[in-house]
């Protein structure tokens, strides 16, 4: 099995699991603290809870670096490949700076960088 289809799979499972309410959802007796509670969510070495967007950026930056490792020691690496997985990475990066997460996204990314 490919790094992409592990990758896939893997975005695939956590999207059947996950149920997550959207405000058309949700009842008139739930405050607007409920609400927001409801609406953010916490990542391990992120110190404030994440929006909705802000967590999207951030997991989707933590995959894309799974799926660099994992691709790094594939046996068909291909250089092209890996190069579009690198403009990935720096894109989802950009995004995360653009939602106010970007000091967590580079920690995210120097942690990786000194383990391999």
């Amino acid at each position: 099995m490919s790094a992409k289809e592990s990758a896939d799979q893997e975005v695939a499972a956590n999207n059947a699991t996950d149920e997550i309410s959207t405000p058309d959802q949700m009842t008139e007796e739930q405050s607007a603290e409920d609400q927001a509670i409801e609406n953010t969510w916490v990542v391990e070495g992120v110190d404030s809870p994440l929006t909705p967007l802000q967590f999207h950026y951030f997991s989707l930056l933590q995959r894309l670096i799974t799926l660099k490792n994992q691709y790094q020691t594939n046996p068909t690496y291909e250089k092209w490949m890996m190069d579009a997985i690198n403009k990935s990475v720096y894109s989802t990066l950009r995004d995360c700076i653009e939602a106010n997460i970007g000091d967590a996204a580079k920690d995210l990314l120097h942690r990786e960088h000194h383990v391999n």
